[in-house]
């Protein structure tokens, strides 16, 4: 807006000093008797002051104008930024997954109700602790070196997290990054952890099931080839008798001979 104030004195400063320099001359010029050029100065002067205070205004006016497209674009986006904060803390309010952020030295900015769940404390009680204030030391130490490393790599990182928590112990997948201001300096980290225990629980079932079966094939197949070799037996065993051999063992052509 000083671009536009110096433009307006510019404008007027320009107009007023080539007004002045013509219209003397002029007025020299034009009339020769000193009472007319009294009266024809008062009327240019006269003059004068309404064509400045017609340019002023307009000028005023221009300028006036863009102050008040300056102050209802100013007030579109505050109204912008508060709705998109009101946006973000409803979605955190109603999130079941943590969502929180940090400053610099690793204390909460903000903290939702589920994440205050997880932590066993109100909301309001751990803005501006650290992770001291909720988990034990080992798992605090563990969660601030990721939050250091975050701020100072600049990446947003994803990592399997086990906490203690009222709940018991637990196992979230914990995604963290920068938290960067209009300038695009890192003032702090964000985090969105979603609570996997049972997830876990379930995958770790499966693989002691899976485990489990495959035992048991291999149980099962050697059994199968026991119970195999045994009729080869026997049906050598008739063949010396002179008998005919009791098994029928025609799958097994193609492998060994043996039918």
């Amino acid at each position: 807006m000083s671009r536009d104030a110096l433009w307006v004195a510019v404008v007027y400063a320009v107009f007023a000093g080539v007004w002045i320099l013509l219209s003397d001359r002029a007025m020299g010029l034009l009339f020769r008797d000193p009472e007319a050029l009294v009266q024809a100065s008062m009327a240019k002067g006269w003059f004068f002051v309404a064509v400045t205070s017609l340019l002023l205004f307009v000028l005023v006016r221009r300028l006036v104008r863009q102050l008040q497209a300056a102050h209802r674009r100013e007030l579109a986006e505050a109204e912008g930024r508060q709705r998109a904060s009101q946006i973000l803390a409803a979605i955190a309010a109603g999130s079941n997954d943590a969502i929180f952020a940090k400053d610099e030295e690793g204390r909460y900015l903000m903290v939702n109700e589920a994440a205050a769940r997880f932590m066993g404390q109100p909301a309001e009680a751990l803005v501006g602790q650290d992770d001291l204030a909720a988990f034990p030391q080992a798992q605090a130490s563990v969660l601030m070196t990721i939050d250091r490393r975050v701020r100072a790599t600049g990446r947003t990182e994803t990592n399997e997290e086990r906490l203690d928590t009222p709940q018991g112990k637990r196992v979230f997948l914990a995604t963290k990054g920068p938290l960067r201001d209009l300038s695009g300096r890192t003032f702090g980290t964000f985090g969105i952890s979603r609570d996997i225990t049972d997830r876990v629980a379930s995958h770790a079932e499966l693989a002691a099931r899976n485990a489990e079966l495959e035992r048991f094939d291999r149980a099962s197949v050697g059994r199968e080839l026991e119970m195999i070799e045994m009729k080869k037996r026997v049906n050598a065993m008739a063949v010396e008798l002179g008998r005919e051999p009791p098994y029928r063992l025609d799958f097994l052509a193609g492998v060994d001979g043996q039918s």
